[in-house]
């Protein structure tokens, strides 16, 4: 499995990282482009804002393409990108067993599975210096929540439960994505928790669904469309070419 992560420019600036951009095929929209999650791919923008009275701690803020599930990891001293994704992994894991357990998707004897489960995926890292305006217009609205949180408790940042209970309160919030249509509003838990139990909970389901696996939980990913390529022609030696045929004519 593949996660990438697209990283604003404070977020770059914060963590001092030099990254590529992802590139464009159009040479358009540089550092601006598309991140999609699909089936091999966990996709996120992530940023970080200051705390209020302090230039060096800061809150992670990442928001999952497909979904847009927000994640907040409050109070940080800048990471390297090592410690980043130690750090992402560890809060990724437990807000997906979470939601399995919370929605009675797994039962709670088989959590070990899930997590040995998790363990054992291989997971790339890719980095870009890159924004998604769709995707960043969630990020902004919960950076919105965590200032106007934060002012109204008067804190100048949150605990790990805190910012989990804010996200989670986010989270529950019907979300629409202008390129699905004006119609498809969803709901980010539910679309995080589909993806989770088909990369995570393999053989763990109850039921059974059409083309998967007995025991597994559908992909949410459409499958790729085959593409027939046609083998070209053999013409056979009795047939005639018309441009010698022409050449005898003249």
């Amino acid at each position: 499995m593949k996660i990438q992560i697209s990283a604003s420019n404070a977020l770059c600036k914060w963590m001092k990282l030099d990254l590529d951009r992802i590139p464009s095929i159009d040479g358009k929209r540089i550092g601006t482009q598309t991140i999609t999650t699909d089936a091999e791919t966990l996709a996120w923008q992530c940023h970080v804002i200051k705390n209020h009275n302090n230039d060096y701690n800061g809150t992670v803020i990442a928001v999952e393409a497909r979904s847009r599930y927000v994640i907040i990891i409050p109070d940080l001293v800048p990471l390297t990108q090592a410690e980043f994704e130690e750090l992402f992994l560890g809060r990724l894991f437990i807000e997906v067993v979470n939601l399995m357990l919370d929605r009675r998707a797994i039962e709670e004897s088989v959590a070990d599975i899930v997590a040995s489960d998790f363990s054992a995926q291989d997971k790339q890292f890719c980095w870009f210096k890159n924004t998604d305006l769709s995707v960043n217009g969630h990020v902004s609205d919960a950076e919105s929540w965590i200032r106007q949180s934060c002012d109204n408790n008067d804190v100048t940042a949150y605990s790990d439960d805190e910012a989990y209970g804010l996200s989670m309160h986010i989270n529950e919030m019907h979300k629409r994505i202008a390129k699905e249509g004006r119609n498809s509003r969803f709901v980010p838990i539910e679309r995080l928790l589909e993806d989770a139990l088909f990369r995570f909970a393999k053989g763990l389901a109850n039921g059974s669904y059409p083309d998967t696996p007995n025991g597994h939980f559908p992909s949410p990913y459409p499958k790729p469309i085959a593409v027939n390529k046609q083998e070209p022609k053999v013409i056979p030696d009795n047939v005639v070419c018309l441009a010698n045929f022409r050449k005898k004519k003249l």
